[in-house]
């Protein structure tokens, strides 16, 4: 991939994956998704649309994504 081709070909997957990442965060915090579910799919999605391998998801980790998410009360 030349540099010029980077931005329209991520941006798109970016856009899917933020959406899916606020879906999980929701799902979590409601209780319908355990914290650990959550990082896996959080983990899955990155992986998916992405193609990341295992070392570099530890880079991002889903947990601490989770982890910092805001309780609503």
């Amino acid at each position: 991939m030349k540099p010029h081709e980077f931005a329209p070909t991520i941006e798109p997957k970016w856009q899917v994956g933020e959406r899916l990442l606020k879906e999980v965060k929701a799902s979590v915090e409601k209780g319908h998704l355990t914290p650990l579910d959550g990082a896996r799919l959080i983990s899955s999605i990155t992986a998916t649309l992405f193609g990341y391998d295992e070392f570099i998801l530890r880079e991002i980790s889903p947990e601490t994504w989770l982890a910092s998410a805001p309780t609503r009360r």
